[in-house]
């Protein structure tokens, strides 16, 4: 079955998705979507690396 990417709007297979859950604390609430690889890779990912790399320095 295919999804559509939140970010991106493409619709890709959903073994090329990605799940993502944002608890956002506001009244948007929990923002829960698929995004495609390369959208993850590209622009999700780097940030949670980031965030990885200061814990670890701490």
């Amino acid at each position: 079955m295919p999804e559509t990417c939140g970010i991106c709007g493409e619709t890709v297979p959903f073994d090329a998705t990605v799940h993502t859950v944002i608890h956002t604390h506001s009244e948007a609430g929990v923002l829960d979507a698929y995004v495609c690889r390369p959208c993850y890779e590209e622009r999700l990912g780097p940030m949670f690396e980031r965030i990885d790399t200061q814990e670890q320095s701490h």
